[in-house]
């Protein structure tokens, strides 16, 4: 990030020293922003930033121990004027917030740029570009926390019931490795036993390939089969293919029905959401 920054601010600076009144910077606008260099500006955005609030609370727990190295040397370091009195926890966040004002900026330039037709459409576009920036950073924290939260739910994941049935999810479930799937939904879900009008709460996770049905006790995720009859009991983890359906539930609004029509088993999935925004999600 330093890199592109230097060099853009490097481009301006040429540009200004050409001619001290400045025309047209939608060029250089586009070569920081657009083509590759615009995708390496955003990749490169979106690595540093990703994971800086737990980056950021984590610092902020180490150096709290006063008498650390850590603390000793970034106390001297962050003493060097160009600091501006600033601690490396207040520096961090500053790329965020200049990522943030791009597009503010370039909206005003393009205003301004009414009467010159190729300036306001490079403009534009690098204004453009600034928004699929903070579109991909958001994305990026989002897979950062999911990730996180997958590799803490792999730790605390209780298999136990696979072990004891020759179910034919049992080499799926024994392989399982939260931490290298892509999540696409997490969150709170109900499933309604059949003929009880039980409700068992879930933590429902939807992978790009499976579905799986969390249950939370103390510290621990289990996967456990649930009893929904007399002779039918329903699997917590379900393949995402063509023989899985959604229908909707006519009578309750906030909740679907989930059918698994796999070879092994028809089963039928009675799903509550907390809300219909959740349904909706």
């Amino acid at each position: 990030m330093l890199v592109i920054h230097s060099q853009f601010n490097s481009s301006l600076k040429l540009r200004k020293k050409e001619n001290s009144v400045i025309g047209d910077i939608g060029d250089i606008l586009l070569k920081t922003f657009d083509g590759p260099e615009g995708e390496t500006f955003k990749n490169a955005a979106a690595t540093f930033c990703c994971r800086q609030k737990v980056a950021l609370e984590m610092f902020k727990e180490k150096r709290s121990k006063k008498d650390s190295p850590l603390h000793n040397f970034l106390k001297e370091a962050e003493s060097n004027s160009m600091c501006r009195r600033l601690q490396l926890q207040d520096i961090i966040p500053t790329e965020m917030q200049r990522l943030t004002k791009y597009p503010l900026l370039f909206e005003n330039l393009i205003k301004y740029s009414e009467n010159n037709i190729e300036e306001k459409k490079c403009v534009t576009r690098a204004c453009e570009r600034s928004k699929e920036i903070l579109k991909r950073i958001d994305e990026a924290v989002k897979e950062a926390a999911d990730q996180d939260q997958m590799a803490e739910i792999q730790k605390k994941l209780d298999k136990s019931a696979f072990e004891k049935t020759e179910h034919p999810m049992s080499a799926e479930v024994k392989n399982l490795d939260l931490t290298k799937r892509k999540v696409i939904y997490q969150g709170n879900l109900n499933l309604r036993i059949t003929n009880k009008q039980k409700l068992i709460e879930l933590y429902v996770l939807l992978l790009e390939d499976l579905i799986i049905l969390l249950q939370k006790s103390h510290e621990k995720y289990l996967l456990q089969f649930f009893p929904n009859s007399a002779t039918n009991t329903l699997c917590p983890v379900i393949k995402v293919s063509n023989n899985l359906l959604i229908r909707h539930n006519a009578v309750d609004n906030k909740a679907l029905y989930l059918v698994d029509r796999a070879q092994y088993a028809n089963q039928m999935y009675d799903l509550v959401a907390p809300s219909m925004n959740e349904k909706k999600k």
